[in-house]
């Protein structure tokens, strides 16, 4: 089948460039450490020698985190611009690594190094920008018109509804259309960076009108090829549940769930390469018009 062969030639060229994966692992290390820190500090003298460690070692409680929050309350305001800002910085760090991602996938007869992928990142990052712009876009019109109209159908299912299995019915049919509807604009706009990409084009908003007609002709081999490496990242995600779950939150344990984390932390990354890289296959291999 094709669509396995393209996928074995992303799976391929991932492992090729693993050396990215050290690289973008390292950056969200650091960028999270610089988050975590000033948090840690707040609020280490509160709960390092209370009742609130062992609680909070055993899961998250919304009582007991809304309960500092209102000890300190008059930093939440500071703490909260303190996530705000970093949030946003690393939105545009996240668009900046795209260009690097993709730009090494594209040399596919080069080896990786950090000044190449760092120069792909600064090349493509304005492009990547006017892409994000656009998607955003996007995103309003599908979720806030599209979607907006099936889930005033499933609340009207809902409400007549003569028992609790409809209910249950129409509100998982409204998550999988949203689920849905989200792949489906995810995929059109990481193939519009890959296009401009491979074609070394800087016309945004000509590479997206293009991708409709990309898309258009063949969405069900690109969708099922998205959901394939999509699949492969629903059960990283529930095998590291499983484990983190089941794993003691007490002493020397919190060093192996912390390791743990960071080993999916890498799983993570690797299934991100392995979106764009299999992208990138399917659309060389067709026949399309430049942008």
């Amino acid at each position: 089948m094709r669509i396995l062969k393209i996928f074995g030639q992303g799976f391929g060229t991932t492992n090729k460039k693993a050396r990215m994966i050290v690289y973008l692992w390292l950056i969200n290390f650091v960028f999270s450490i610089v988050i975590v820190t000033p948090v840690y500090f707040l609020f280490n003298k509160d709960i390092s020698r209370s009742m609130m460690a062992d609680e909070l070692a055993k899961g998250v409680d919304l009582l007991l985190i809304g309960d500092m929050i209102y000890k300190h309350q008059k930093l939440f305001p500071a703490l909260l611009g303190w996530l705000l800002v970093p949030g946003i910085l690393f939105g545009l760090f996240y668009i900046f690594l795209s260009g690097g991602i993709i730009g090494r996938i594209c040399a596919q007869d080069e080896k990786i190094n950090i000044s190449d992928f760092l120069a792909d990142c600064g090349k493509y990052f304005f492009r990547f920008f006017r892409v994000c712009l656009i998607s955003l876009v996007g995103y309003i019109v599908v979720f806030g018109f599209i979607f907006r109209a099936f889930s005033a159908l499933f609340n009207l299912w809902s409400k007549n509804a003569s028992t609790q299995w409809g209910v249950v019915i129409s509100s998982n049919l409204e998550f999988l259309i949203m689920v849905i509807l989200f792949t489906i604009v995810k995929m059109f706009f990481d193939y519009v960076r890959v296009r401009l990409v491979v074609e070394e084009s800087k016309k945004t908003i000509r590479a997206t009108l293009l991708n409709f007609g990309f898309i258009a002709k063949r969405f069900f081999r690109a969708w099922l090829l998205y959901l394939f490496v999509g699949l492969i990242t629903v059960i990283l995600i529930a095998v590291y549940l499983a484990i983190y779950q089941s794993l003691p939150k007490m002493g020397f344990l919190l060093l192996v769930a912390f390791i743990w984390q960071q080993i999916y932390m890498l799983s993570r990354i690797w299934t991100k390469i392995l979106f764009y890289s299999t992208e990138y296959h399917f659309f060389t291999s067709q026949k399309v018009p430049r942008a």
